[in-house]
């Protein structure tokens, strides 16, 4: 056993020596937990499309060689397919939460960088585009199949038109909501008739409702608590969404 624990701070004191670091292409410092949001979609072999291509430029900034791999951490609201992870010498057209990319391990030597190529881009709408995209990834190093030494991880979030709507265009379809938080039931006031849909974070379908004009309610006491996503659509075809809290 103590040879063991000796063995491991070996480890760690050598792996330690090889530092990690992520940049963008214009040599912003992509920092652990940071959030990049984009508001276009495009052909994934449109790489030359700035609106939605998050360059990684990755650094040894050690003594040792490293081996890096990228984890999808998680994916919101997405199938985790019509985009694009390239690292190293893969690129790939679909990827599936808890699973690092590529099978093999890239090597940066000491004091290197990896090439300009090495990017994620997303063309994927959503499955409810009311919702972000979110996909979670992890840069990390590793020694055969054991994760050492430090780590960067990002969201890479897209944000379509539908997304980004709130309080002003609820008015525009004739909804008031008496508050975002709710408890038992979300209380609603439209001036028309309206279907409305309420969707969980991964884009799933929990209510689907028709009001007619006045004040209506809708249950949510059986509801987990966390944020959705409320869909408010008109007879005119005019539509408007809002996030709500279920404590």
């Amino acid at each position: 056993m103590k040879k063991l624990f000796i063995a491991a701070l070996f480890l760690n004191a050598l792996f330690a020596s090889a530092q990690l670091s992520v940049k963008k292409l214009d040599g912003t410092v992509i920092n652990d937990g940071d959030l990049f949001v984009f508001n276009a979609l495009s052909n994934p072999d449109d790489i030359e499309n700035p609106n939605n291509y998050l360059g990684l430029k990755i650094y040894n900034t050690g003594t040792q060689n490293m081996q890096i791999k990228a984890k999808c951490v998680s994916i919101s609201n997405s199938t985790g397919d019509n985009l694009q992870l390239c690292i190293g010498d893969v690129c790939l057209s679909a990827i599936t939460a808890g699973n690092s990319y590529p099978s093999s391990s890239v090597t940066i030597t000491a004091g290197g960088t990896n090439s300009n190529f090495d990017h994620l881009l997303n063309a994927n709408p959503g499955i409810n585009p009311a919702l972000p995209v979110d996909y979670v990834i992890k840069i990390y190093q590793l020694n055969g199949n054991v994760e050492v030494g430090n780590s960067v991880t990002f969201t890479y979030r897209y944000s379509g038109p539908l997304a980004t709507t709130g309080f002003d265009s609820l008015a525009g379809v004739g909804v008031t909501l008496k508050s975002t938080m709710v408890d038992s039931q979300l209380e609603i006031f439209t001036q028309n008739d309206v279907s409305v849909t309420l969707f969980d974070t991964n884009g799933k379908l929990v209510r689907r409702e028709e009001l007619t004009s006045g004040i209506q309610t809708i249950e949510t006491a059986s509801l987990n608590s966390g944020m959705y996503i409320v869909n408010f659509k008109n007879k005119a075809g005019q539509q408007a969404t809002a996030k709500i809290i279920k404590n």
